[in-house]
């Protein structure tokens, strides 16, 4: 068969970009955009943030803000800052409303962070440390009034829940 446009689009994977600000472990911070899939969770809607950093592969492409794209490895990212309204979930309302929890994380560093996480969990059993116990992803999301950030859970110190 040769080769023509219309057989590259047949095996091309539509993306769509979101904004990001990744800081690594040593500090420093980058500033770019990364490639949005669609969801392998929720059919014909695209995947969030945390989505592509919880998956289980060890890299993924991250275009810097003057165009060049790099490898990042997803083990070396301390922190993501994304903008809620690129969270894909966060577009449409659930049946039924899922608990909150408010937090103080402190890292290792002694830094801390304040903000809120979705416990998804049984209604009875929607407690804080349920929850981070079976947490199995690599990024915990907290909540706040601007951003969801994500937080490399091998960097957690402490959670003191506020509420």
């Amino acid at each position: 068969m040769p080769y023509t446009s219309d057989s590259v689009n047949l095996y091309r994977i539509e993306t769509t970009q979101k904004a990001v600000i990744l800081t690594m472990l040593g500090g420093e911070e980058l500033k770019g955009r990364v490639f949005i899939h669609s969801s392998s969770y929720r059919p014909f809607e695209l995947e969030d943030v945390s989505e592509l950093f919880n998956a289980d592969t060890p890299f993924f492409p991250l275009e810097l803000e003057h165009g060049e794209v790099i490898l990042v490895s997803k083990e070396r990212v301390a922190e993501v800052a994304a903008d809620r309204g690129d969270e894909g979930s966060e577009q449409y309302p659930r049946e039924t409303p899922t608990p909150t929890a408010l937090l103080q994380v402190v890292l290792v560093g002694g830094e801390v962070r304040l903000g809120s996480i979705r416990l998804e969990a049984p209604p009875d059993r929607a407690r804080v440390l349920d929850y981070l116990n079976a947490l199995t992803s690599r990024f915990l999301v907290l909540h706040t009034s601007n951003e969801a950030r994500l937080i490399n859970r091998s960097l957690i110190d402490r959670v003191r829940p506020l509420d």
